[in-house]
C-alpha cells in the first residue's frame, strides 16, 4: 500500500513542506530552555509506533535554524496578559513592541522586528511593517486596512477593532520563537518577510489522564494623578493675558473660565471617582489531556476578563481548543486541532473616538466639567445606547504525515483561520446635538493553507547527514465587510435601521423609512502559490550547510510581475568540537544571506490603473454619488496606480557567533544583521496639473542595520533545596536608513513629512528653536528689503520664537525645518530574572527602550490654547481627562498665543523629549506546594502573588513615554496601562 501511495505522489507531482515523521526535536536553546512550561513527552518501549506530534506542532516550526529566539514564558504564565504582543514584549532581543494604550483588547499595539521595513506615513502603512504570528504552523490571518479608504479619521478602524492576536491563552502555549534570520523566515515565505513570531500550542500526549487548572484574581489599581479645574487653567492662561491680551481678549475668555462662581468648573476636581476604579479582573483554564500510544487527544478550555480600570472598559475571551493525535498503522499519523474564541469588548466614551466614527465635530470650546456629579449626569446617557462589539474567531487544521519509506516522509495538511466582527452602535440625541446616530458593521477575514510536502534524510556511514525538502503550497484569503452608518433616526427609542422589505416593491424595497443611511461594502481576494526546494548537509556535526529556492505567484500584483523567485544560504560551523575544550559545551560561528518577496496587504497596486468612489473633499472621501447617482472618479486622492510594478523584496545578511560555558551555565548569542527592504512602492508626489496629489512608484529602498544580543545564565543548585539563579538579558541595537528614492530623488516632502536618503526613515522635520523676541526690535531685518524676518509671509514681532533661518534668506518657512530625533528606540530590550530556594521563586522582569524621542503634542495644545479653543478639529477635542495635570506650567517659554505665526504648533524642536525609559514591568512570588502534603491524586499545586506596571523610570514629561502614537506624537489619547495584583494558583492532578 505505500508503494502505491508513492507511485501516485510521484506521478502527481506532490511536493514536500513538512518535516519527517521520524526526526527528531531539534535542540532548545539553552538561553530559554530552563523557562519553558511544557509538558514532558511520555516514554514508549515501542518508539516505532509512537505517535507522531509534528504534524501537530507544524514540522516548519521543529527545523528553524535559529536556536537563540526562543521566548521565556514561565514568567509570562504568571502574568495578566491577553495578546501576542504583550507575551513576547521585552522578551526577545531585536524586537521592540508599542503599547500606545492600556485599554484591553484593541488593535493598537504594534510590533516591530529588527526596525522599520519602510516609512510610515498613515496608520495603514503599520499593517505592513507588522511580523506575521504563525499557530501550529498556520499563519494567521489580520484584518485589512481597506477599511480606512472609507473613513475620514483614522483614530480606530470601522468595526469591533478587537485585536485578533487574543484569541490565544497563554496557559494553552508551549513554546514561542521569534524568527530573525531568513534561514527561517525564507521558508516560511513571503508571510514572514517582516520576520514572525512563531507559536506552537501544547500537544496531545499519550498516558494516563492529567488535568491541570490554572486561576488567577486580582485588581487593578486607580493610579495616582493630580487633578486640575479651571481655576488652576484660568492662572495658567492669565499671564499671557496679561502680557499679550487686549480688553477684547479678556471679555472673549472663554465662559467656563471667566465665571469663578460657576461651582461645576471652579468646584472640586473629583471626576477620578468615577473614571477610575479599582476593577476585577480574573481567568480560569482547564485542560484535559491523555490517551494511549496510537490515540491521543487534549482539550483546553479559558475564560479571561482583562481589565483598564478606566472608563470601564473591559475585554472578554471565551476559548476552548482541541486536538487530536491518530496512528492506525505503523507508518501513518492524522493530526488535528481546532481552537475557537469569543472575543467581548467594552470601549471607551471618549470623545475623539466617538465623534472620528460619527464624522462628525461639534463646538468643543468648553470642555466637560470636572465635577464628579456633572459627569455622572453625562454618563446617564450612555443609559440609553448600544455599543455591541464582538469577535468569532476559529483556527485548525488537519494533518497526515505518511513515512513512505525508510528515509522518504510525505505529509499533508489542510489549515484555516476564520474570524469575523460585528459592531453595533445607537447614540442618542444627547450625545449628537440633537441628532442620533446608528451604525452596523459585519466583516470577515478567511485563509484557507494547502501543503503537501516530501521529506529525504539519510545518514550516511561516516556521519554526514543529508536532507532534502520540496513542497508545494497554496492559500487563498478572502476579507470582506458590509458597513451601514444613519443619521438623524426618528427618535431615541427606534435603536435599528428599519427598511422597507416587500421585493415587489422595488422602488422602496431595502429603503430606510427613518435615519439618512449610507452603505458601505468591498471585498477583497488574495491568492499565494508557491514552490520550493530546500537542502541541508551536516558534517560529522562540525558543519552545517542549508540552501534553499522558491518560487511565489500572488494574485496581488500585477499580471506581468506575478511571480518572484527567493533565495537563502546559511552556513553553521561547530567549533566545540575542534578544541575539545572542557570550558565550552557549545561553541558555534554562522552567517547566513536570504532574500524574500513582500506581500502588500492590499491589492491596489495590483489593480493597475483604476476607479474609485471618491468624490468628496479630500478629508471626507465616501462621498460617492453627484447630484444623488452613484458615481466613479479616478482615484485623484489616493494617487495614480500604472503599470510594470515588480514585486517589493527584502534582503538580509545575518552572521554571528552562539557559546555556553560552564556545562551550559552560561550562554551568549550575537548577531549582526543588514536588512535591506528593496523596491518599496511609495506615493510619490507629482504636479498639480495631473489632478493626482501621488503616483504610486516602486524604487524605494530602506536599510536596517544592528546587533542582537542575548545573555542566559542558570547558576546555582540544581537539585531544587539550594539557591539558584536564571536570568536572561538581551538587548537589540537598530539604525535604519533611508537608501533611494523613486525616479533617483534624493529627498520628497508628503504629507507634513520629509524623507530624505542617507537619513532615518524615523525621523521628525521640525523648526528649531532658540528663544523668543522679548521686543520687536530683537527681529532681524533683511538688509536687502530692510525688512523684518517673516513666517511664511507673516512679519514675526515680540512675543513670537525665535526659530533659527537655516538658509539665511530671513524668512521661515519648510527650507529651515531639519531632520531631528528618531521615534523608534535605537537600544531596546529586556531583562528576565528568577531566583529559587527550595519551595520558593521570586522572577522579575525589566523592560527599556533607549536613544528614542517623541513630540509632546499634548503640551503644545496645552501652551497653544488660543489656537485650540478656535479650531474645529478632532485634535481640539477636549476628553474628561483633560482634567488630569500633565503639564508643567512653566516647561515652555510664553510665547504670544494669539500671534498669527502660530508659536506653539507642534513641529518645533521644544517639543521634541526623550522618550527612553527603563520599566520594572513585572514582580512574581510563587510558592511550589510540598509534595508531602499533597493528597494521591494531586501532583502539583502552585500558588502565587504578581504585580505589573509597576515602576518607570523615564525623564520624558508627559504621561507613559509608551502611550505615543505610531508615528511619535503623544497626543494624550492613550489610556494608562494598568498597575495591577493578582493572587493566582496553579494545580495538576
Amino acid at each position: 500500500m505505500r508503494k502505491l501511495l508513492l507511485t501516485a505522489l510521484l506521478f502527481a507531482g506532490i511536493g514536500a513542506h513538512r518535516a519527517s515523521a521520524g526526526a527528531a526535536a531539534p535542540e532548545i536553546a539553552v538561553s530559554a530552555a530552563w523557562f519553558q512550561d511544557t509538558i514532558p513527552a511520555t516514554d514508549s518501549a515501542s518508539p516505532d509506533i509512537r505517535i507522531n506530534i509534528e504534524g501537530y506542532i507544524g514540522s516548519v516550526g521543529t527545523e528553524l535554524a535559529s536556536k537563540g529566539d526562543s521566548v521565556p514564558l514561565l514568567l509570562q504564565k504568571k502574568m495578566p496578559l491577553i495578546t501576542v504582543p504583550q507575551y513576547v514584549k521585552g522578551a526577545a532581543a531585536g524586537l521592540y513592541i508599542q503599547e500606545n494604550t492600556g485599554e484591553p483588547g484593541t488593535t493598537r499595539q504594534f510590533m516591530y522586528l529588527r526596525g522599520l521595513a519602510r516609512p510610515v506615513l498613515s496608520i495603514k502603512d503599520m499593517y505592513d511593517v507588522q511580523p506575521a504570528v504563525y499557530v501550529n504552523g498556520i499563519p494567521l490571518i489580520q484584518d485589512n486596512p481597506f477599511i480606512y479608504n472609507i473613513q475620514t479619521y483614522t483614530v480606530n478602524p470601522a468595526g469591533p477593532a478587537n485585536n485578533l492576536l487574543s484569541t490565544l491563552s497563554l496557559d494553552n502555549i508551549d513554546q514561542i520563537r521569534v524568527v530573525k534570520d531568513y534561514r527561517d523566515a525564507a521558508l516560511l515565505g513571503p508571510f514572514a518577510s517582516n520576520g514572525a513570531v512563531y507559536i506552537t500550542t501544547k500537544a496531545a500526549a499519550a498516558g494516563e489522564n492529567r488535568v491541570s487548572v490554572n486561576s488567577y484574581m486580582g485588581y487593578v489599581q486607580t493610579p495616582g494623578i493630580t487633578t486640575i479645574n479651571a481655576e488652576y487653567e484660568k492662572n495658567f492662561r492669565l499671564p499671557f493675558y496679561y502680557k499679550y491680551g487686549t480688553a477684547a481678549d479678556f471679555e472673549s475668555m472663554p465662559a467656563y473660565l471667566s465665571d469663578s462662581s460657576n461651582a461645576s468648573y471652579y468646584g472640586p476636581s473629583n471626576w477620578t471617582d468615577r473614571y477610575y476604579k479599582n476593577t476585577p479582573q480574573y481567568s480560569v483554564n482547564a485542560s484535559l489531556t491523555g490517551g494511549s500510544e496510537r490515540a491521543n487527544f487534549r482539550f483546553f478550555g479559558d475564560y479571561t476578563r482583562s481589565v483598564a480600570g478606566a472608563d470601564d472598559t473591559k475585554f472578554d475571551r471565551y476559548s476552548g481548543s482541541f486536538y487530536i493525535n491518530m496512528m492506525p498503522t505503523r507508518w501513518l499519523t492524522i493530526s488535528s486541532m481546532i481552537n475557537g474564541s469569543i472575543l467581548d469588548r467594552d470601549r471607551n466614551k471618549s470623545f475623539v473616538d466617538r465623534f472620528a466614527e460619527m464624522q462628525f465635530l461639534p463646538n468643543s470650546k468648553n470642555p466637560l466639567a470636572p465635577n464628579l456629579n456633572n459627569y455622572n449626569a453625562f454618563l446617564d446617557f450612555y443609559d440609553n445606547t448600544i455599543d455591541d462589539n464582538a469577535t468569532t474567531s476559529i483556527q485548525g487544521f488537519w494533518d497526515m504525515n505518511a513515512r513512505l519509506l525508510k528515509d522518504l516522509n510525505y505529509d499533508a495538511r489542510v489549515a484555516f483561520d476564520y474570524n469575523e466582527g460585528r459592531r453595533n452602535i445607537f447614540w442618542n440625541s444627547a450625545l449628537f446635538d440633537g441628532s442620533n446616530y446608528a451604525s452596523n458593521y459585519f466583516g470577515f477575514n478567511q485563509r484557507l493553507v494547502i501543503e503537501n510536502t516530501l521529506n529525504f534524510k539519510r545518514e550516511l556511514k561516516n556521519g554526514d547527514v543529508l536532507k532534502l525538502k520540496g513542497g508545494i503550497s497554496y492559500t487563498g484569503d478572502i476579507q470582506r465587510y458590509n458597513y451601514g452608518i444613519g443619521y438623524n433616526g426618528p427618535n431615541d427609542y427606534i435603536k435599528v435601521n428599519v427598511v422597507k422589505g416587500n421585493k415587489k416593491e422595488p422602488g422602496t424595497y431595502l429603503i430606510s423609512k427613518g435615519f439618512d443611511v449610507y452603505s458601505f461594502t468591498d471585498k477583497m481576494q488574495q491568492r499565494l502559490m508557491s514552490f520550493y526546494g530546500k537542502a541541508d548537509y551536516s558534517f560529522s556535526d562540525q558543519l552545517d550547510l542549508g540552501a534553499l529556492v522558491r518560487s511565489d505567484g500572488s494574485s496581488a500584483m500585477q499580471p506581468g510581475n506575478r511571480w518572484f523567485i527567493s533565495y537563502a544560504f546559511d552556513g553553521t560551523y561547530h567549533l566545540a568540537p575542534k578544541i575539545n575544550s572542557a570550558l565550552f559545551s557549545r561553541l558555534d560561528v554562522f552567517a547566513s544571506w536570504g532574500r524574500i518577496g513582500d506581500l502588500r496587504t492590499d491589492q491596489n497596486i495590483g489593480a493597475g490603473p483604476q476607479y474609485l468612489s471618491q468624490l468628496g473633499w479630500a478629508s471626507y472621501p465616501t462621498l460617492g454619488s453627484y447630484n444623488s447617482f452613484g458615481t466613479y472618479s479616478r482615484p485623484y486622492n489616493y494617487g495614480w496606480i500604472g503599470y510594470d510594478i515588480p514585486w517589493a523584496y527584502s534582503s538580509q545578511l545575518n552572521a554571528g557567533t552562539e557559546f555556553a560555558v560552564l556545562k551550559d551555565q552560561i550562554a551568549l548569542r550575537l548577531e549582526w544583521y543588514s536588512k535591506d527592504n528593496r523596491n518599496v512602492v511609495f506615493p510619490s508626489p507629482v504636479t498639480a496639473e495631473s489632478g493626482y496629489i501621488y503616483e504610486w512608484k516602486p524604487g524605494m529602498e530602506v536599510n536596517n542595520t544592528g546587533l542582537d544580543l542575548t545573555i542566559s545564565s542558570r547558576l546555582g543548585n540544581k537539585n531544587g533545596h539550594g539557591l539558584s539563579w536564571n536570568g536572561q538579558l538581551n538587548v537589540g541595537f537598530n539604525k535604519n536608513k533611508l537608501k533611494a528614492l523613486p525616479d533617483g530623488l534624493s529627498s520628497v516632502i508628503t504629507d507634513g513629512r520629509k524623507l530624505e536618503v542617507g537619513k532615518a526613515v524615523d525621523q521628525f522635520w521640525l523648526l528649531q528653536n532658540n528663544g523668543i523676541y522679548n521686543t520687536d526690535s530683537e527681529v532681524p531685518v533683511d538688509p536687502a528689503t530692510n525688512l523684518p524676518m517673516t513666517y511664511r509671509g507673516i512679519a514675526l514681532k515680540a512675543g513670537d520664537p525665535k526659530w533659527m533661518d537655516v538658509n539665511g534668506d530671513y524668512t521661515i518657512d519648510d527650507k529651515d525645518r531639519i531632520l531631528m530625533g528618531n521615534y523608534l528606540p535605537r537600544i531596546s530590550g529586556g531583562f528576565v530574572n528568577q531566583f529559587a530556594y527550595k519551595k520558593f521563586d521570586l522572577s522579575f522582569q525589566l523592560v527599556f527602550a533607549l536613544k528614542k524621542q517623541a513630540m509632546n503634542q499634548v503640551a503644545a495644545g496645552y501652551y497653544g490654547f488660543i489656537e485650540r479653543d478656535n479650531a474645529n478639529t478632532l485634535e481640539s477635542v477636549k476628553e474628561i481627562t483633560y482634567w488630569e495635570k500633565t503639564v508643567e506650567p512653566d516647561a515652555y517659554e510664553r510665547y504670544n498665543p494669539w500671534s498669527q505665526v502660530r508659536p506653539y504648533q507642534v513641529d518645533q524642536s521644544i517639543f521634541m523629549e526623550s522618550a527612553s525609559f527603563l520599566k520594572l514591568r513585572t514582580v512574581s512570588l510563587g510558592y511550589q506546594v510540598s509534595n508531602k502534603v499533597l493528597a494521591n491524586k494531586i501532583r502539583k499545586i502552585y500558588l502565587y502573588i504578581t504585580g505589573t506596571n509597576l515602576l518607570t523610570f523615564t525623564n520624558y514629561s508627559g504621561k507613559d513615554p509608551e502611550l505615543i502614537e505610531y508615528n511619535g506624537y503623544d497626543t494624550g489619547y492613550g489610556m494608562r496601562l494598568p498597575k495591577s495584583f493578582i493572587l493566582g494558583v496553579k494545580v495538576d492532578l
